[in-house]
């Protein structure tokens, strides 16, 4: 019986899953073991509590395991990983890649591109044995089109509203509400007051289901910089145009901007089949796992 360990090490989460014999037989969740969000102790605490949540038999250990982890490069994050889990198996074989890597095999696919929008966005591609990443550059350099980006335009574009004294509109209407505060001005101080990524990403559904005028303009922007994301990894593959592209990311399950987002790119990479990501990307850990398997 082929037993595999596949992981998910997102920025806030870490999701895992394991297989036999191609069936799911148990999956879990915890916080995120990421060396970079968590750092060493919390990332140290929340691995153990996510294994410890799975039944792992020592007497059964795994033909291979699969982390994806946010911030992998970073010294030290391979290690970390590989000594916890290699033991679980029984050859020492865990493959290692950027929780963003998972996205392609999740998908069932070898070769494409993947997009990935949440808090922030990031592209990645392989194709012909080579391996592109595009954008992820964090929300004080890039992360264009990101859930982060989408809050910010829309703060951006009220502020100017209020410097040509016209009205606030829906979109103030939704985003003061959200942020619980009475005025502009007080908007614009909560923004560097709390300027956490993610606690302005989640205001970003908000901007795309607005009927502002202003979040028409925000929507279409967000799918250009997205589909860039997509046209720049697949000119790095040195890939044809039609390499099939995957949408993933907690914001692409917004049917509005997902919409966007694949006709921005089916202009931009004529005969690219574009598709949503059905499966978790722990799913893709797990193929690479099988993969790994002499």
């Amino acid at each position: 019986m082929s037993r595999l360990l596949g992981l998910d090490i997102g920025g806030t989460l870490s999701r895992a899953r394991i297989c036999a014999d191609g069936e799911i037989v148990a999956e879990a969740e915890a916080a995120s073991a990421s060396l970079t969000a968590a750092g060493l102790d919390r990332a140290s605490a929340a691995l153990a509590d996510l294994l410890a949540r799975l039944p792992i038999d020592p007497d059964h250990p795994f033909d291979a395991a699969c982390a994806g982890s946010a911030g992998n490069s970073v010294p030290g994050a391979r290690e970390f990983l590989h000594d916890r889990l290699a033991p679980l198996t029984r050859s020492g074989i865990v493959v290692i890649v950027n929780d963003a890597m998972l996205v392609l095999p999740a998908a069932g696919l070898a070769a494409g591109v993947g997009v990935i929008c949440g808090t922030g966005s990031i592209a990645v591609g392989t194709w012909d044995g080579r391996e592109a990443r595009v954008g992820g550059f964090g929300y004080l350099l890039g992360d264009e089109g990101s859930g982060y980006w989408i809050a910010r335009a829309a703060v951006r574009a009220l502020l100017d509203r209020r410097d040509r004294d016209v009205p606030l509109g829906d979109l103030g209407d939704r985003l003061l509400g959200a942020a619980d505060v009475d005025s502009i001005y007080a908007l614009q101080r909560l923004f560097y007051d709390q300027p956490h990524p993610r606690r302005w990403a989640r205001l970003a559904p908000l901007v795309l289901d607005s009927a502002d005028p202003a979040a028409a303009a925000i929507t279409a922007e967000a799918a250009q910089a997205l589909a860039g994301l997509a046209v720049s990894a697949t000119r790095r593959l040195a890939a044809p145009p039609d390499l099939p592209v995957v949408l993933a990311g907690g914001l692409m399950g917004h049917t509005g901007l997902r919409a966007a987002v694949s006709k921005a790119i089916g202009e931009a990479l004529p005969g690219s089949e574009v598709r949503a990501l059905t499966e978790p990307p722990v799913a893709g850990a797990v193929r690479l796992a099988a993969a790994a398997v002499p």
